[in-house]
């Protein structure tokens, strides 16, 4: 099927989730912002979109480093998976037994927030269309293709993304073990 001439095509939508340890849930409504974010008290539904998904298929506590392997990378960067994502030791136990929901969002009426991070949000109540159980987080990151490093320190990884200048989130990092 075509379209008519001189009618340009509608913007496709990404797909979008919300991955918590709560629900499974069927409707989604707004609740404020954390403390101290830029976003406080601001009442939106959360989503981050497929490419991002990765970055949060671990416990929602848990302190983490994740980038987009640069093209031609060296040294603590490179992988040959197309994102990593860098947690500490002691988070281990946790990854096998996360109890994650992984909720796939109807993304009508959502706003992107922040391209980098993946970041979309809404003030409206959202339709869940589905939710997937993760218990092993490493099995759902290898499922997309992620690569999963373990490490008593995230500090090395922070420094190396930021010098570097590559796509990279650093999250949940108050929970991170103190820098060296």
């Amino acid at each position: 099927m075509t379209r008519p001439p001189g009618r340009p095509a509608a913007p496709s939508r990404p797909r979008l989730y919300h991955v918590s340890e709560d629900g499974p849930l069927t409707i989604m409504s707004p609740r404020p912002s954390p403390p101290g974010t830029p976003y406080e008290g601001r009442e939106w539904v959360w989503a981050v979109d497929e490419r991002r998904l990765p970055h949060y298929l671990v416990p929602r506590q848990c302190p983490r480093v994740c980038w987009a392997t640069p093209a031609g990378s060296r040294g603590v960067l490179s992988s040959p998976a197309a994102r990593v994502v860098v947690v500490e030791h002691a988070w281990a136990n946790r990854l096998v037994a996360a109890g994650l929901k992984v909720h796939d969002l109807e993304p009508h009426g959502f706003t992107l927030l922040d391209a980098t991070a993946g970041y979309w949000v809404t003030g409206q109540r959202v339709r869940v269309h589905g939710v997937r159980q993760v218990d092993d987080c490493f099995t759902a990151l290898a499922e997309h293709d992620v690569e999963l490093r373990l490490t008593p320190s995230l500090w090395p990884y922070v420094d190396a993304v930021v010098a570097a200048s590559v796509e990279f989130s650093n999250i949940r990092m108050r929970n991170a073990q103190p820098r060296p």
